[in-house]
């Protein structure tokens, strides 16, 4: 019975902080949900790069792994994990370096006028005392800001077939 009384190590307390934001399309589900993927990203996002792990299908899908690295926070690198997948509906990214970790929720939802509402969720959670710094620096402006530009990139790609040039 002495693993029973045993408890976890608590070494630092994480900060936390929560974003939420909306995206409107003109273009069904079925259009803009393909996009949010790893791959896709490379055809509208000026400067993407990320690197594949995991991918069986070669596009976004349940389980996949992929690697970025995060310019504003020391170059660290970023582990990406899809952990839901449901085409069309939503999507879930957990996101984590060395100093925080991320979760993006996505849903997605049709409209009446055959557009799309994309609702985001964003919870970041410092990992140490460097991260919680950093999560107590982020604002929901600048997450709005995010989605707004992520918002005209794709917009126009839907629109034209082509990225926008920067």
């Amino acid at each position: 019975m002495t693993g029973l009384s045993r408890k976890p190590k608590q070494t630092i307390k994480g900060e936390r902080t929560v974003f939420t934001g909306k995206q409107s399309y003109s273009f069904p589900p079925e259009d803009v949900f393909p996009m949010l993927c790893p791959v896709r990203e490379y055809e509208y996002i000026p400067g993407w790069e990320c690197n594949i792990v995991y991918l069986d299908s070669g596009l976004a899908e349940q389980g996949g792994v992929f690697t970025t690295h995060s310019h504003g926070e020391g170059g660290q690198r970023d582990v990406w994990v899809i952990s839901r997948y449901d085409a069309n509906r939503s999507i879930e990214f957990v996101r984590v370096n060395g100093m925080r970790s991320m979760v993006y929720r996505i849903e997605l939802q049709g409209t009446e006028s055959g557009g799309t509402v994309v609702t985001w969720e964003q919870v970041i959670t410092g990992l140490t005392e460097e991260g919680n710094h950093h999560v107590q620096t982020l604002k929901q402006s600048d997450f709005t800001a995010m989605l707004s530009h992520m918002q005209e990139l794709l917009q126009h790609y839907l629109a034209t077939g082509e990225a926008v040039n920067l």
